[in-house]
């Protein structure tokens, strides 16, 4: 079937606001999903973005909800942990984090180096797929 609608459940866990300190998304419970990806949503910045002035986004998991620790490279697709939007040129575009890890619970963080003045737009959203049951009710 070529339905994707009804096998993945996409929730903003992060509401897009115009960002100029650190942004951590609400909790992502992966209970009773077997796959996960955390698109970042960034909008144009406000500020030019530069080797000393830049966004890095990352993934954090738990077990307990509680205690969060930052993803390892083996825990993600690619074997990319951490991207830095270092440049104008890397604004106003969607990046996406594939978990792959073993933990229940995730968030997404998105932390600024240098001061920004101006700030950036940015949204999280997770996509929860592999169903234990299916069809995904959507809200």
């Amino acid at each position: 079937m070529r339905d994707l609608y009804h096998n993945v459940l996409a929730t903003q866990v992060l509401n897009p606001i115009t960002a100029t300190s650190t942004k951590t998304s609400s909790t992502i419970d992966l209970q009773g999903f077997n796959s996960a990806s955390v698109v970042f949503n960034l909008g144009q910045a406000g500020d030019t973005l530069s080797g000393s002035l830049y966004w890095t986004l990352t993934l954090q998991h738990s077990d307990d909800n509680s205690t969060y620790a930052a993803v390892a490279t083996t825990d993600v697709n690619e074997g990319v942990n951490s991207i830095a939007v270092n440049a104008t040129t890397l604004d106003k575009t969607a990046y996406s984090i594939g978990y792959i890890g073993g933990k229940r619970y995730l968030q997404a963080v998105a932390t600024p180096t240098g001061v920004m003045t101006n700030g950036t737009p940015i949204g999280i959203t997770a996509l929860r797929g592999t169903a234990a049951y299916r069809p995904v009710v959507t809200p």
